[in-house]
């Protein structure tokens, strides 16, 4: 009788165990809140081929310093250049919230395209690395930064 329930038990056990698992595996990866990685590289070429800095600022971090000014360079850099995507590699390297993009494509004149950009997730939704958090800056919290040159 003992080997009966036993052998029950075990069968029991083996029945509900995959529905657990799927279960277990579900529970660990967040929904997706607002625009993925790939959303917010699509939207950043369209923004430096209108050389739109505002709709590229937008794609920066709220609340963060100096993201106008890190968007018009980039515009200035690579704007109005009329980038098509042929491909987007996303590397997830130091965290699932830090995100690396390789935007490899052509711009006008069958020229090769081939950039970097970072982000990182804030309040759900993938932001590209614009400006710095409030107080980052160099010299802001009232310390020397440290020196990068050779004792003579």
């Amino acid at each position: 009788m003992t080997t009966r329930r036993a052998w029950r038990a075990t069968a029991a056990g083996w029945v509900l165990l995959p529905p657990l698992l799927l279960l277990a595996g579900c529970a660990e990866e967040p929904d997706p809140v607002g625009r993925t990685e790939r959303q917010t590289v699509d939207a950043y070429v369209r923004a430096l081929n209108g050389r739109n800095a505002a709709a590229l600022a937008e794609l920066g971090p709220s609340g963060y310093v100096e993201v106008e000014a890190g968007a018009r360079e980039a515009v200035a850099a690579d704007g109005g250049k009329g980038i098509t995507v042929a491909d987007v590699e996303v590397s997830h390297e130091f965290g699932d919230d830090l995100a690396s993009a390789r935007i490899i494509g052509k711009q006008r004149g069958d020229r090769p395209f081939d950039t970097y950009v970072q982000m990182f997730r804030q309040d759900g939704t993938w932001v590209l690395s614009l400006g710095h958090a409030p107080g980052a800056a160099a010299g802001e919290d009232g310390k020397s930064p440290a020196s990068t040159e050779r004792p003579e």
